[in-house]
């Protein structure tokens, strides 16, 4: 059973671990952070530059010749000269062009000798964040100590969800329906009404392309406008925050001055839909005071508010509360993140798919339970509907994907596949959707062997008229990543104007976006290394994302011979992928 104290030690280990990667990283000479994309060298700051953020803190702009980081706006950074880490505390508040950062600084954290950093080349790494202080501590000592709690808290009780007037849900939906002029399939309906008739919680299993986001926009109008619930919206990162909400300004853009996002303006949501002949959008707000809570109260309104579940523990949003919280992609959730948003509604939806990316647990020594989502922790039988058509794979795609990961549970509503492509070579042709390509070599983290054949490979697709846009390559390490980026751009016959369009990334990036074409690269070839990488290489559900991004053609390339030696009862997926019938060996 999880208790108070597995909250705690979660959030300790996780900082600790934080901790000790971080140090690691800054014992590292300068050149070979830049090399792990963890710092940017000859950096100086501009004079003739000055701001001050939404927050009210102090902007400064930096600029540099070259920038190899994978720093992301909000990321906590340090600005230091290069003979000492000591320096100006920062976070990244925006890019500015491909050669100049900006960034935001707290006013006591602007050092007394700000001069001395100017008209020298300075360094600028990532920082050192632990959030229990701030975020961590205030959100346990919310929690109750009780036996009652912890024992009745969903997570720990097995209760099933309960359901009222489901009659009038159903009557409800059907008028929404006919308003909308929309048509479902018979589990997007399911998912709709059991969310709307629990009392309590209820989860939707939303596999690759499943219309998990549209059936959220569903849920998320009747709550507001049948239910009259105020409702927040959280999730792993602002992306899928974002997402969801913009769900129901496409429903009804009408709704959009019931809903309001929190957060910096960097990571404010951008879709705009015309209602009435204007142009709307969701609106962006550093705060949520209950200033405006009384605005929507006073005229009779309800609201939807997206957040992290940080926020409601920091100035962003203390002491906000809600009838509904609605937790996209709870697959990629932790327990405790779950549970900061949880604690704050009297009925919770989870959405997400604990068979694609799970949640990001670095510490060792947390427990099994403790590392699995709250999705995964709940998912039975009695608690949640499976969206069970994918709208983007083709027939034979989905087959593939559902026989490997979803116990062929999984369909397609695109049953053939596609005619695009039609040519005498099964590597090109869009009848032969699943191609497996054997490349042998000694890899291990990268191959240059088959990084070559895949940029020969997109030569191929592009002579044969299939926009590089439509092309993306996945692979598990970013080495690999970065030599199928180098080949492509060595490659004669792709075009420099090509080559931007062409996807070359690791499997994380890609969640949630899908190209007519994808190719995998397995990338390892050496066999001791296989075996123990083997969790990390050909874990099920990277695997998943990276097979069911591709919707009319799906092409692995790797040491497949070597592979199929390996003893790997706990991967059954790897065996089935190697012996699926409707897979071309080219």
């Amino acid at each position: 059973m999880i208790g108070k104290q597995d909250i705690v030690h979660f959030f300790d280990l996780e900082a600790e671990a934080s901790a000790e990667r971080w140090e690691a990283v800054m014992r590292l000479p300068l050149n070979d952070r830049i090399r792990r994309r963890k710092a940017i060298d000859s950096v100086f700051l501009d004079r003739e530059f000055s701001g001050m953020s939404e927050d009210n803190y102090r902007l400064f702009r930096v600029s540099f010749s070259v920038n190899l980081s994978d720093f992301k706006e909000g990321e906590c950074l340090v600005l230091h000269k290069e003979d000492t880490i000591a320096g100006i505390k920062c976070r990244l508040y925006g890019f500015d062009g491909d050669d100049r950062i900006v960034l935001e600084v707290y006013p006591s954290e602007v050092p007394s000798d700000i001069e001395s950093f100017y008209d020298e080349p300075l360094v600028l790494d990532k920082d050192k964040v632990d959030l229990r202080s701030n975020v961590y501590r205030p959100f346990v000592a919310t929690l109750p100590d009780s036996e009652y709690f912890w024992n009745n808290l969903i997570l720990n009780s097995g209760k099933l969800p309960e359901f009222e007037n489901a009659d009038g849900c159903e009557r409800q939906l059907d008028e929404t329906i006919v308003d909308f002029g929309l048509s479902l399939l018979s589990k997007q309906r399911e998912a709709i009404l059991k969310s709307m008739s629990a009392k309590d919680y209820y989860l939707i299993q939303g596999p690759p392309g499943t219309g998990k986001s549209f059936v959220l926009g569903m849920i998320m109008f009747e709550e507001m406008y049948y239910h009259r619930h105020n409702v927040i919206v959280i999730g792993p990162n602002h992306l899928a925050i974002n997402n969801a909400m913009e769900q129901l300004l496409k429903l009804h853009p009408a709704s959009c001055g019931n809903m309001l996002k929190v957060g910096q303006s960097y990571n404010a949501p951008t879709l705009s839909m015309d209602s009435d002949g204007m142009e709307v959008g969701i609106r962006n707000f550093l705060r949520y005071s209950h200033r405006l809570n009384n605005l929507f109260e006073d005229n009779g309104e309800n609201w939807l508010v997206g957040l992290t579940p940080h926020s409601l523990y920091t100035s962003r949003a203390r002491g906000l509360e809600c009838d509904t919280l609605i937790i996209d992609e709870a697959g990629q959730m932790t327990i405790p993140l779950a549970l900061m948003g949880m604690i704050k509604a009297r009925k919770v939806i989870f959405s997400g798919d604990h068979k694609q990316l799970p949640p990001i647990v670095s510490a060792e020594g947390v427990s099994d339970d403790m590392c699995k989502s709250a999705f995964q922790m709940l998912i039975s039988e009695g608690n949640c509907t499976m969206l069970d058509t994918s709208f983007r794979m083709c027939g034979p795609i989905c087959d593939f994907v559902s026989e490997l990961f979803y116990d062929g549970e999984l369909k397609a509503i695109r049953r053939d596949a596609s005619d695009r492509i039609i040519c005498g070579d099964p590597l090109y042709s869009f009848d032969a959707p699943i191609v497996l390509k054997e490349i042998d070599d000694e890899g291990e983290q990268a191959s240059e062997k088959e990084a070559a054949f895949i940029a020969d490979t997109i030569a191929g697709f592009l002579a044969h008229g299939l926009p590089a846009s439509d092309i993306a390559v996945l692979s598990p390490f970013r080495a690999q990543a970065a030599a199928v980026r180098r080949a492509i751009r060595h490659n004669p016959a792709i075009s420099e104007v090509d080559r931007d369009q062409i996807t070359s990334d690791t499997i994380d990036k890609m969640q949630g976006q899908e190209r007519e074409v994808i190719i995998y690269s397995l990338t390892s070839g050496n066999i001791d290394y296989m075996k123990e990488m083997a969790d990390f290489l050909y874990n099920p559900n990277k695997m998943n994302v990276a097979f069911s991004r591709a919707k009319s053609k799906l092409i692995i390339v790797g040491s497949l011979s070597k592979l199929a030696r390996l003893d790997l009862p706990d991967y059954p997926h790897i065996a089935k992928m190697l012996t699926y019938s409707l897979c071309r060996i080219h």
